[in-house]
């Protein structure tokens, strides 16, 4: 009797912690504030869910080695209170991060300038803009 209360609670704990590395392992937007979103590409999930634009390239790997870390960033609800930088509007500005990265971004009108020392993309969907990032370390 005493093997098989044992052997119950055994199977009962790794249930358990089974079940709960299991939660951890999946990472999706439900694991965000509500005031975030992420970039991976599952649009039809929701409003947390956005295309994975420019991340990839920017990030310099695969869309499939993105899509394994994609891309986590605060909602821009603050858009009046972005800086103009003296050149334009400011489109964009900000961070997201990955679990090992941060992406700093500043999308600003074509002609105008960007933050020393960052790098530059435009865009397909947005020519008329100029996206500058800085990818750091987190």
């Amino acid at each position: 009797m005493r093997k098989l209360i044992v052997g119950v609670a055994v199977a009962g704990l790794v249930l358990v912690v089974g079940s709960a590395g299991m939660a951890f392992g999946n990472s999706s937007a439900s694991d965000l504030p509500p005031t975030w979103h992420v970039h991976d590409g599952q649009t039809a999930l929701g409003s947390q869910h956005k295309g994975i634009s420019f991340f990839p390239q920017i990030l310099g790997i695969s869309t499939a080695q993105y899509l394994a870390d994609p891309a986590r960033c605060p909602n821009a609800t603050d858009k009046g209170l972005l800086p103009a930088n003296g050149d334009g509007a400011v489109l964009r500005a900000g961070i997201c991060t990955t679990s090992t990265q941060v992406i700093h971004l500043r999308t600003v009108p074509a002609g105008t300038s960007g933050p020393e020392g960052w790098q530059s993309i435009v865009w397909p969907s947005e020519p008329q803009n100029v996206t500058f990032y800085l990818v750091t370390p987190r």
